[in-house]
């Protein structure tokens, strides 16, 4: 695993790994990842009369402890919120108690954690940086509701690269009164990448983004802008750090400029799908 890393984050786009049978190397790294995101769903307080509703269950410091996924070797780094301020309904849970609540505008979405076990990072050949995105907790019309409305990215000066309207405001909106999202989802993610990269810039190093459904837009959307912002170039444009995402029942997120300009800046992006499920095929 150590020596093919690279080729398993998708340097050649999985070429040979997946047909006619999968590499084993790499069906054991989409099974981890899979984990990495499911932990999103897991940890998530779903409970309505709960008046911490719509947060994570546990402290950052034992997520994967009281998940039993203490050997993943990973750290959690950076909790990440957004606001509820966007137009998907039943997507972000409410507690039902009027006072008390921990906060009216914020949903927890997921995390960013870091590889620091000694002996994961040896198997890795790297230390990896994950990003997990929390997807949604209710039926699939929500994403009925996200039509096809699309936008302009605004992540670089070319107007024509556009994602659905949905995932771009869950992103990007805040909500200056609340200690929770203050700072954006993008705000949150980026910085805390930044952070990361300076952190470990004398080693070698990996970005993996990975959520399911929504979890799954999310994700591709971050990677993008984390390479269109360039986060991942190092030692003065002469390389760069791979950014791979692996999805799972993920939705269509943006237009054929975005999946171009996507493929033009080397973001790796996997995606598993169950044949018969609609959401990989919408919007339309």
């Amino acid at each position: 695993m150590s020596e093919s890393w690279k080729e398993i984050q998708g340097l050649n786009n999985w070429d040979g790994l997946i047909d006619p049978t999968m590499n084993p190397h790499l069906r054991r790294e989409i099974i981890r990842y899979g984990e990495l995101a499911q932990a999103c769903y897991d940890s998530f307080d779903f409970d309505p009369h709960s008046k911490y509703c719509g947060t994570c269950k546990y402290h950052p410091s034992q997520l994967f402890e009281k998940l039993n996924m203490s050997q993943t070797g990973y750290m959690i780094s950076r909790y990440l919120y957004a606001t509820s301020n966007v137009n998907l309904p039943n997507f972000f849970q409410k507690s039902r108690l009027s006072t008390s609540v921990w906060s009216p505008h914020a949903n927890w979405m997921g995390y960013v954690a870091v590889s620091t076990d000694r002996d994961q990072i040896k198997r890795l050949g790297r230390r990896d940086i994950v990003i997990a995105w929390r997807g949604t907790v209710t039926y699939v019309e929500w994403i009925y509701d996200l039509k096809d409305i699309l936008r302009p990215a605004l992540f670089s000066d070319d107007p024509t690269i556009k994602v659905e309207s949905g995932f771009y405001d869950l992103y990007t909106k805040k909500e200056d009164s609340c200690t929770y999202c203050s700072f954006s989802a993008r705000e949150q993610v980026l910085s805390e990448v930044k952070r990361l990269l300076h952190y470990y810039k004398n080693e070698e190093i990996s970005i993996t983004i990975t959520g399911h459904s929504l979890g799954a837009a999310l994700a591709i959307l971050s990677a993008y802008d984390i390479a269109e912002l360039k986060l991942n170039v190092v030692e003065d444009g002469r390389n760069k750090i791979p950014v791979t995402v692996f999805s799972f029942a993920g939705p269509r997120v943006g237009n054929l400029k975005f999946k171009e300009r996507c493929e033009e800046l080397g973001v790796k992006v996997l995606r598993v799908v169950n044949v018969q499920d609609v959401v990989p095929t919408v919007p339309g």
